[in-house]
């Protein structure tokens, strides 16, 4: 039932925007709303229709012919193939839901406010109708309001109600429903039908436009719509009344007592009568014109080819061409020399050599004919075309011609035209006048009116809030009173419950009544304070309805007292404006005149003026001279006193640097004597220093040279004690000499570090067979050693100087 609902709704939204607002939009002149609405529904009509839709994926799982997709059938047997190919292009997603009121949208979007004003008066008045037409088919309109009263009751019915009535009911609606959607059906075949005819019989694409469809209208009134209705005056049986009527489509009235759906019933019926006339008038015609063509080919007793059957319709050029006898004479030919064996045919091969070569010269003869008749036909098209082209230059000058005669009416005609502009624009100003008075007379008579009935309805709407407090407080009143007797029945059942409980001997303990009792003895107290604050607020609501009311009084008084200010204010504006522009014609006037008096002033200031030109330029040269001298003397005045000053303030700097010079030599000198007497006291311990280190190092050197010597002299003891038994004592004591030394020196230079002013220089001969080689090397050792700390402690002392500095 809400499936069947559904499909109402969307078949009513259907009916109304694609007839009846096109309708009315076409009829009323307004082609720009027609056009939108009409591009509009081919976006948003089709995803709400139910048409079938085919699935992407149901080109390789089709259903067998004769089922359909909505069948059951087709359900039954194969229902993954009959889901794909009616649930849409992309069945198994959640995206295609339709959304319904995007699409109903989507086809007013292009409207004005004005437009979708005179839209929802279409859908209102399709609704309507649609309601009028369900209630003259039921006959009565008391089972209408029997019908309403049942759907308001189905809303608050309780449980205890009959199931019979129920389903009456449920069967009742389902039939209206079934009935309207035939009807909606019906009006949709009736429309699809009726735009088809008018463009058969038009013989346009479609009717958009004013013209078409108001020619449209009176052929389908004349042709159609009073035909049925003639057709359905004489059914009911009252052809005597629609007699009086005329012919026209303004003047066409149904019969009375007759619903909508025998009448669109009957429009139908008209409209397929009139569709199948038209389709086998033409058939028709197009049998005769063949029959009469092939039997005109038959009696022709000249040898051509068919060629009138095989020409369009729009050719009239005549053109013949014979018949060729080549399949004829090539049977001929072969069947002339020929045996028959049983069922064959038997021929030498010359002789079907000789067929072949004639059948091809036949051919190629052919091929010529044809080519030679092709040729003189085209020919002559185009010497046709020649001419043609030259009758209609000859007629394209003989209107030039007359075009130069019309030249001159045309010249007269703009004349009269312009003058006929000027007096349609005099009258459309004149209109607009009329028009302006016009509202304001209707604005001044709606607010005469506004102010005569604004007591009474100041005293309808007191009354009537009168009224609604007291309804409140008996609605109040009898909902505390309904809630005392609940209470009331409550504490005798309570009470009688505790009595059966003693009676039958029930030893339960009845304190969870009494608490429940009481409990809603609390309850009612809460109910009775809440109907007292709701007796308040009423009170409230209505003082401050009054007080809004009274309010929106005041400020409708203040606002026609205003708008009567604001119309007094643009009448002294008119006014005003009015004497302004007198005012200003007669200043203009005025300046006209002085702007006269002014160029005769001018004239006469100029010669006066080339007088005193003469006599100012003279007297300008001598002043301009005497200014000349003047200048000059105080420029030389001035250059003395400049030069004067110029020649003290160098003096002055002078002076100035050479006390700062002097003072900058005597500090820079004194801090020069300073330093050099730091610099003194530090060479003096450095040199002491160096001093130190050098004699350190020559003791060093000469205890290197005593040890040398011992260690040479052991070596002479060694070599003395020559024996077999001693090379093996020679090589484990032979200790490399670069390592003793390497190691005596670290000794002794930890020894002189410690306690190096306790060493002796004491000198001991040097045996004669030690090199001098060793010592050179130890002395260049011991020499780099002390350049490096020499100048490590020059650079130290150098640093300490500039950071000083």
């Amino acid at each position: 039932m809400l499936s069947t609902h559904r499909e109402i709704l969307i078949l009513l939204f259907d009916a109304a925007v694609r007839y009846s607002m096109r309708e009315a939009f076409l009829s009323s002149g307004n082609v720009s709303a027609y056009q939108s609405l009409t591009d509009n529904i081919y976006h948003g009509l089709p995803p709400l229709s139910n048409a079938v839709v085919r699935s992407v994926f149901a080109s390789h799982f089709q259903l067998p012919l004769p089922l359909d997709p909505h069948g059951h059938r087709a359900l039954m047997l194969f229902p993954w193939r009959t889901f794909l190919a009616s649930r849409g292009p992309f069945p198994v997603t959640i995206d295609n839901l339709n959304p319904i009121s995007y699409n109903m949208q989507l086809c007013l979007c292009g409207l004005s406010d004005e437009d979708r004003k005179v839209a929802h008066g279409e859908l209102l008045g399709t609704h309507f109708a649609m309601e009028d037409a369900l209630r003259s088919s039921y006959g009565m309109s008391d089972d209408r309001k029997e019908h309403q009263t049942f759907l308001r009751k189905q809303k608050t019915a309780r449980m205890t109600e009959s199931s019979t009535k129920s389903s009456k009911a449920l069967l009742e609606l389902g039939d209206s429903e079934a009935w309207q959607r035939s009807y909606l059906i019906l009006w949709k075949q009736l429309e699809v039908i009726k735009a088809e005819w008018g463009r058969l019989k038009l013989e346009v694409e479609d009717i958009d436009t004013v013209p078409l469809y108001k020619q449209f209208s009176e052929l389908y009134g004349a042709e159609i719509l009073y035909p049925a209705m003639r057709l359905l005056a004489v059914h009911m049986g009252t052809e005597d009344e629609f007699e009086g009527f005329g012919t026209a489509f303004q003047d066409t009235l149904p019969p009375k007592e007759v619903s909508e759906m025998e009448i669109k019933t009957y429009q139908l019926q008209k409209l397929l009568e009139s569709m199948e006339i038209h389709m086998i008038h033409n058939l028709q015609k197009k049998i005769n014109k063949e029959i009469t063509l092939v039997i005109s080919e038959k009696t022709r007793e000249e040898r051509n080819l068919p060629t009138e059957l095989w020409k369009h319709h729009n050719m009239q050029e005549t053109f013949s061409v014979p018949r060729p006898e080549i399949v004829e004479s090539f049977v001929q030919r072969i069947m002339k020399q020929h045996r028959e064996i049983d069922d064959e045919i038997v021929f030498q091969k010359d002789h079907f050599r000789k067929c072949l070569t004639a059948l091809g010269c036949d051919i190629m003869a052919r091929e010529r004919s044809n080519f030679e008749t092709y040729s003189m036909f085209y020919e002559n098209i185009l010497s046709q075309q020649h001419q043609l082209l030259y009758q209609k230059e000859q007629e394209l000058q003989a209107i030039e011609d007359r075009n130069g005669n019309a030249e001159l009416s045309l010249s007269q005609l703009a004349g009269l035209s312009h003058e006929m502009i000027m007096e349609i624009t005099a009258l459309r100003s004149r209109l607009a006048d009329l028009q302006e008075e016009d509202h304001n007379l209707k604005e001044k008579i709606r607010k005469e009116v506004q102010e005569d009935y604004e007591a009474l309805v100041q005293n309808i709407f007191l009354l009537c809030v009168q009224l609604k407090g007291k309804v409140d407080e008996y609605r109040l009143n009898m909902s505390q009173r309904m809630f005392e007797i609940i209470s009331e029945v409550r504490k005798e059942g309570v009470d009688k419950m505790i009595d059966m409980k003693r009676k039958f001997g029930f030893r339960q303990d009845s304190n969870a009544l009494k608490e429940h009792l009481a409990q809603q003895g609390h309850l009612q107290e809460l109910r009775d304070e809440n109907s007292q604050l709701e007796t308040l607020l009423c009170k409230l609501k209505t003082m401050s309805c009054w007080k809004a009311t009274v309010q929106k009084v005041q400020l409708s008084t203040t606002l026609r007292e205003v708008e009567k200010e604001a119309f007094q204010n643009k009448k002294e504006y008119l006014e005003s404006k009015a004497m302004a522009e007198q005012e200003a014609v007669l200043f203009r006037q005025e300046l006209k005149a002085a702007r006269k008096a002014l160029l005769q002033c001018q004239t006469e200031n100029k010669g006066l003026q080339q007088q005193l030109d003469k006599q100012e330029y003279l007297v300008q040269e001598l002043e301009h001279k005497l200014n000349q001298e003047v200048c000059r003397r105080q420029h030389l005045d001035l250059t003395k006193t400049k030069n004067l000053e110029k020649m003290l303030e160098g003096l002055g700097e002078r002076e100035l640097k050479l006390q700062q010079l002097t003072e900058e030599a005597e500090k820079s000198s004194k801090i020069r004597q300073l330093q050099g007497k730091k610099e003194k006291k530090e060479i003096q311990q450095i040199r002491s220093r160096l001093a130190q280190e050098r004699s350190l190092k020559l003791d060093a050197f000469q205890r290197v040279e005593e040890l040398q010597c011992q260690l040479y002299d052991l070596e002479e003891a060694t070599t003395r004690r020559s024996s077999p038994g001693d090379s093996s004592w020679k090589q484990d004591i032979g200790i490399p000499t670069f390592t003793l030394t390497r190691d005596f020196r670290r000794h002794l230079l930890t020894a002189c570090s410690t306690g190096g002013s306790t060493i002796k220089a004491e000198k001991m001969e040097r045996p004669k067979t030690v090199p001098p080689g060793w010592r050179n090397t130890v002395v260049e050792a011991l020499r780099s050693d002390l350049t490096e700390n020499s100048s490590s402690l020059f650079a130290q002392h150098c640093k300490q100087k500039t950071a000083q500095q």
